[in-house]
């Protein structure tokens, strides 16, 4: 592992996530289809030897370098980036990624954690001590709008419709150019750029994305007015997320 600092609270919470709890140090979610439960103390020692895990929490990630980048920017950016340094860009699963950033539109995350948990216990599968993994498309092949309303989905239910129809377009990501990506997961309905862009950086560790919601647009009118995600390169994605996390706990704009 090249970075074995990550400041799990900061990386879990930030909003690029929905699945994980945490209570009294004690964090858990499910990953891979297994339950996953470490505390700061025993983290490193639930990472060993498995590849899955590592790559989950990018922990071969060029972090140093990159951090190093971002510094040299701006001080704004330098005390965004020493504030969290510990941050990571998860490895999420696409799907997963897909249908969280659906839900995430008119939602704040206390409520769009709710919503992962009522389709999680609704049609995934079981892995223990009431925990279920998340759904796949398959799992979720032939519910209908209407239990997709019960499940408290509003008008998201006809998005997660569209996307369970067309979820094998996700296969096709990963070998095209960013602005073709974007454009074919636009193509899902509820699926606009701030989404796509989340899809991109959460789903396929695509660091160009730069997602601007109503946050964003608010930091980069403050600090940046006269700067794009151009001046992150190549480190967009992860300037957002420091710039993201920052605002909302340190500096709020």
């Amino acid at each position: 592992m090249k970075d074995s600092h990550i400041d799990l609270l900061a990386t879990l919470f930030c909003g690029q996530c929905f699945g994980w709890k945490e209570e009294q140090g004690v964090f858990q979610s499910v990953v891979n289809g297994r339950l996953i439960t470490f505390t700061e103390d025993t983290f490193l020692a639930t990472l060993a030897g498995n590849g899955d895990l590592i790559r989950y929490f990018d922990m071969d990630g060029e972090y140093e370098m990159a951090k190093a980048h971002l510094r040299k920017l701006d001080p704004t950016m330098a005390k965004a980036v020493d504030r969290f340094a510990g941050l990571h860009i998860l490895n999420q699963d696409p799907w997963e990624v897909l249908v969280c950033f659906i839900l995430s539109q008119n939602n704040n995350i206390a409520r769009i954690r709710q919503m992962y948990c009522r389709l999680t216990e609704a049609y995934g599968s079981p892995v223990g001590a009431g925990w279920h993994s998340f759904p796949t498309a398959a799992q979720m092949q032939d519910v209908s709008e209407e239990d997709l309303r019960r499940l408290g989905m509003g008008f998201r239910a006809p998005y997660l419709l569209d996307a369970i129809a067309q979820n094998s377009l996700l296969e096709e990501i990963p070998s095209l150019p960013f602005d073709e990506a974007l454009h074919h997961l636009m193509t899902i309905r509820g699926v606009g750029p701030k989404v796509g862009q989340c899809i991109l950086l959460y789903g396929f560790h695509r660091m160009e994305a730069f997602p601007m919601d109503t946050w964003m647009k608010k930091i980069m009118l403050r600090w940046y007015p006269t700067k794009d995600s151009q001046y992150f390169a190549p480190y967009a994605g992860l300037a957002q997320q420091y710039l993201f996390h920052y605002a909302r706990t340190e500096a709020p704009v």
